[in-house]
């Protein structure tokens, strides 16, 4: 259920619950049945120094060890970490592991 969701729509709702069924405002329906729910951008538009940031933040890695590990500063991390993740559409970490998970990034660093 949505917010904006009519009275009868709320009515239907509860109906389908107390039925033992469960209810998807159409609203939100469209949103997660549409071909883009789910998936994100092409890992290919990533420069090979975005790739590599985003692949060492999945294994939990913050900016300044990846900052000591590819010999960039911290600053530097933060702008490709930036870039991959707005390429990307991934807005938190939790988004990013599993965005890395999906494209076999981890088991390719461990």
């Amino acid at each position: 259920m949505v917010k904006r969701s009519t009275a009868a729509d709320l009515l239907q709702a509860i109906r389908c619950v107390l039925a033992g069924d469960n209810y998807v405002d159409p609203a939100l329906a469209a949103r997660i049945l549409s071909p883009r729910h789910g998936t994100q951008c092409d890992p290919g538009n990533l420069s090979e120094r975005e790739r590599s940031v985003i692949q060492l933040v999945a294994l939990g890695y913050s900016n300044k060890e990846i900052s000591s590990r590819l010999n960039l500063s911290i600053k530097t991390i933060e702008t490709y970490r930036t870039r991959a993740t707005d390429k990307l559409e991934l807005h938190s970490r939790a988004a990013i592991v599993r965005f890395a998970h999906s494209n076999g990034w981890l088991a390719e660093l461990q």
